[in-house]
């Protein structure tokens, strides 16, 4: 009995693990929400620091509905790897997935992950005040409005960021969910993704739609983007970028859009030596 209490113990405590670039403290409980038990990966860097190392937070796609931050080694390795031999740490985050909750869970799940971390930045030596937030698919769309709301301070439906977001990189995200339901002049089924997310198909709750777009919260003091997008992307269609940038030059927001030719939805090139330095470039500029 002992050694099965022992035994169970060691299942619920973070475990780390090794790499030449990086050590993983896996399945760091962030919160609890009912019976559900929320966690991140940390990945720190082996490289020798004599600081706290910059903080990455990254958000994992699956149209809202599947996925876990267990993706980003298989997903995303060049961008992984890059980012920790250069001696950034990253935080892969999990969230309440459409099946459990509906919007706004998933983006309250996301602030607190980074509230958490704020309040634990000695503990494991990162800079949490200034981060940057990625992500590919649904979770460019969720790293993209938190990034959004970061500069409104009273957003109802989240508590009060304690970090600040200096940019955002998204990998061919949604970015305003009302034109993602009407894509085509065709509308979303009850059954598709961006309704599952929200509750009700956009078109009937626009309301709701609009308040989980990023191009609603865009303002001339919101962090920097950087976009990258398949143009014949059918899932997320290339416009969805576009109308984030169009917003973003509105208000002299400093961006970048990347649309590559012929590849569609989360296409192999975006991990590529042809984009991973361009973003890890961008990133430096903010971190």
């Amino acid at each position: 009995m002992k050694k099965t209490l022992i035994i169970m113990l060691l299942f619920l405590l973070p475990v780390s693990l090794a790499n030449a670039n990086y050590t993983v403290r896996k399945d760091i409980v962030f919160k609890q929400v009912g019976d559900k038990t929320l966690a991140l990966d940390l990945y720190l860097p082996t490289v020798t620091k004599t600081q706290p190392a910059p903080l990455l937070i990254w958000v994992h796609g699956g149209a809202w509905k599947r996925g876990s931050k267990d993706a980003i080694p298989t997903k995303n390795p060049r961008l992984l790897n890059s980012f920790l031999e250069r001696g950034y740490a990253l935080a892969s985050v999990d969230y309440r997935l459409s099946g459990e909750a509906t919007f706004p869970a998933p983006v309250a799940d996301i602030n607190d992950a980074l509230n958490y971390l704020y309040e634990k930045a000695a503990q494991y030596q990162v800079d949490a005040n200034k981060v940057v937030l990625m992500g590919r698919s649904a979770g460019g769309h969720l790293a993209g409005l938190v990034g959004a709301l970061n500069t409104h301070k009273e957003v109802g439906f989240i508590s009060s960021p304690n970090y600040q977001v200096a940019a955002v990189v998204s990998f061919f995200g949604p970015t305003d969910l009302l034109a993602l339901g009407n894509k085509g002049n065709k509308k979303a089924s009850a059954k598709s993704s961006v309704s599952r997310f929200l509750g009700g198909i956009p078109s009937d709750i626009p309301d709701v739609a609009i308040e989980a777009s990023t191009t609603t919260y865009i303002g001339a003091d919101s962090p920097a983007y950087i976009l990258l997008h398949g143009d014949e992307d059918k899932r997320v269609p290339h416009s969805q970028s576009e109308l984030l940038k169009a917003k973003l030059d509105e208000f002299g927001v400093e961006n970048a859009l990347y649309i590559e030719k012929g590849v569609g939805h989360s296409a192999d090139v975006f991990d590529s030596p042809k984009y991973v330095p361009t973003v890890v470039s961008f990133v430096g500029k903010y971190l």
